[in-house]
């Protein structure tokens, strides 16, 4: 499965809406890195096995499954993540990317890639439930992150 959306950062047309810099959404997709706790539903414990200040690899405990998975930075532009196969679980890549066509006009790119996992037959489009999983997580992010800037948090 490819899939690929974008969140909209900023929007310049809405003057209310507080403007986040490149540094406060790339310091919020670090800590999404760094504490998903905070940020993916489900993740009941993690382990940090290896860090670096250009890569992580982790350990992420979700009910009934545990997934070790590859973190690399690229400051305030890129993050990419790898999700290492198992048994349980196929490869699988996420990568994040700021997108910054104008000033202060900011966008997060999400691309997933992972093997498909719908069945012949099955009468549930596993594959399209899972992208709109996606798409809710990345948002939720995305307000996350605007909440704890809004507290000046970074």
């Amino acid at each position: 499965m490819t899939f690929e959306h974008i969140v909209q950062i900023n929007d310049l047309t809405k003057p209310e809406l507080p403007i986040l810099t490149r540094f406060q959404i790339w310091e919020g997709l670090v800590l999404r890195a760094r504490r998903p706790d905070k940020f993916l539903v489900g993740v009941d414990e993690y382990e940090i096995l290896e860090q670096e200040p250009a890569y992580m690899k982790r350990c992420l405990q979700l009910p009934g499954l545990q997934i070790v998975d590859e973190v690399r930075f690229l400051p305030e532009s890129r993050i990419e993540y790898r999700t290492l196969p198992t048994d349980a679980v196929p490869a699988a890549t996420l990568v994040m990317d700021i997108e910054e066509p104008e000033p202060e006009s900011i966008f997060i790119r999400f691309r997933y890639y992972s093997a498909s996992i719908e069945n012949e037959g099955d009468s549930m489009p596993y594959d399209q439930f899972l992208q709109q999983a996606y798409v809710l997580t990345d948002i939720e992010t995305v307000q996350i992150i605007r909440e704890l800037a809004g507290t000046g948090a970074f």
